[in-house]
């Protein structure tokens, strides 16, 4: 298969599963698996399709991120209003961030060690698809992103470091912990993104100091390039999708999606043992 045509679908599998609440990591890794895809390392590209739906979330929620990054300034001024909805939604994303960024810091090479396997990505499928199916039917979730209080903003980070394991999906359980704090799922999903994109720039930029002075064929480049600017287009398409129809649907055909995969990647297994 071509290069290019391999980058864009690698790139369009990271878009969509990003922001759809059923795993990135766990599809790049059976992607790879199944495309042979070696034409670049794995953590050159991972960096590659990452920035490109950092820069689809950027452009997406342009607006938000300005009016956070205003609300942030002011706050720090002597009289600046530190009750502001956007001073107050700044500050919160913020603290939403430090769990993750610790965790991920931390432990993320000895987490990508121990848990990178099929056998965890089905446990944790399953375990997510089963959460969905939980909050939709035990919880009330109409509530706005600015009813949020600061320890829920940071129960919400916390449970985002769960998400450094295969299978379990970033978008996937902080939505669910959102709905949880009473949120509805598009405002869940709204916070969600917008606590994503400093952690995502975070880890972009520490991969990407892994990767300084390593040289790059012009294949390489090319894959690259087109890896970008894949994830960075159908990332918007999927965000803009995901938005609408979470104002009107539940989580029933991710959690459902993700027991089908759950059970595809066991045959697999099974077969190939």
């Amino acid at each position: 298969m071509p290069v290019v045509l391999l980058a864009i679908i690698l790139g369009l599998i990271q878009a969509a599963t990003e922001f759809l609440p059923i795993s990135s990591s766990a599809h790049l890794i059976l992607a790879r698996a199944a495309l042979d895809f070696d034409v670049v390392d794995g953590l050159t590209f991972d960096v590659a399709v990452h920035l490109g739906t950092l820069m689809a979330i950027v452009v997406y929620f342009w607006g938000d991120l300005r009016a956070l990054a205003r609300g942030f300034l002011t706050s720090l001024s002597p009289k600046g209003n530190r009750s502001d909805p956007a001073s107050l939604m700044a500050w919160y994303v913020i603290a939403a961030c430090v769990p993750a960024g610790i965790v991920g810091y931390l432990f993320e090479a000895d987490i990508e060690f121990y848990f990178r396997h099929p056998s965890v990505i089905v446990v944790t499928l399953i375990a997510g698809a089963f959460l969905f199916l939980w909050v939709e039917k035990r919880f009330n979730h109409a509530g706005e992103m600015h009813s949020l209080t600061l320890w829920q903003a940071v129960g919400i980070g916390a449970a985002q470091t769960l998400a450094l394991i295969p299978g379990v999906s970033r978008s996937g359980i902080t939505i669910s912990v959102g709905m949880m704090f009473g949120l509805r799922r598009d405002q869940a999903a709204r916070f969600s993104f917008l606590m994503a994109s400093p952690l995502m720039l975070g880890a972009a930029l520490k991969k990407g100091l892994d990767l300084v002075g390593q040289p790059l064929m012009p294949g390489e480049l090319t894959a690259l390039i087109v890896g970008i600017v894949t994830s960075a287009v159908a990332g918007w398409v999927v965000i803009r999708f995901l938005l609408s129809y979470l104002r009107k649907h539940g989580l029933y055909v991710f959690a459902y999606y993700r027991i089908a995969l759950a059970l595809a990647v066991l045959v697999f297994m099974l077969v190939n043992r």
